[in-house]
């Protein structure tokens, strides 16, 4: 799994909010990252629940919402497996949820930190 290793390889970062507001808008980040960190760990929560009880349709749709925050963070290869996790949930397919747990992870750790 090839590709798998060229999103694992990505880092998190806020160089798409700083390309919006500049690198002066020290209040905009604050408050982009945390309303980032509410609604990032809402998703997550819920995601693992829907995991946990053996429903990944709807675990398909926070994967959704959650592809668009890796999105933002500059995660452009870590979109792409979102979206093909999100499809292979779709049909009941929960094959690639450990590495899209390592993936929640590494986000989360940056989110933390930020």
């Amino acid at each position: 799994m090839e590709a798998t290793q060229d999103f694992l390889r990505e880092i998190p970062n806020l160089d798409y909010v700083v390309e919006l507001v500049g690198t002066q808008d020290f209040e905009f980040q604050a408050k982009f990252v945390a309303i980032m960190k509410t609604e990032y760990t809402s998703d997550l929560g819920k995601y693992l629940y829907h995991i946990k009880i053996g429903e990944p349709r709807s675990a398909a749709e926070l994967v959704h919402k959650l592809k668009y925050k890796f999105s933002v963070l500059g995660m452009e290869k870590t979109f792409e497996f979102a979206e093909t996790h999100k499809e292979k949930l779709e049909l009941g397919d929960t094959s690639l949820d450990d590495v899209f747990k390592v993936i929640l992870k590494k986000v989360s750790n940056f989110l933390d930190q930020a």
